[in-house]
């Protein structure tokens, strides 16, 4: 269900942009609540996490940066071959 929004998500982190999604969302993203993205289910929850980012500029900047080391540690490319390079490694075994 999620997935075409992770993406978006995925791609937002990757310009080291802050982000509020769904908590849907934030399950299937592989970083830390409130310190790579934020989470919000009610609309007025969505408004807090925003205007948040909107009036702690040093607070958004940070999140973006975190979020952009997160997507460069877990998604990137490097982070998927280091993964298939381990199985290969011990395949060799």
């Amino acid at each position: 269900i999620a997935r075409g929004v992770q993406n978006k998500v995925l791609e937002a982190m990757a310009m080291a942009r802050p982000v509020v999604t769904s908590h849907t969302c934030a399950q299937a993203v592989e970083a830390e609540l409130d310190r790579d993205f934020m989470a919000a289910t009610e609309p007025a929850e969505y408004v807090a996490a925003i205007s948040k980012l909107l009036m702690n500029r040093n607070l958004a900047e940070e999140m973006g940066r975190a979020g952009r080391a997160q997507v460069l540690a877990r998604y990137s490319w490097d982070a998927h071959l280091a993964k298939i390079d381990a199985h290969l490694v011990s395949a060799s075994r």
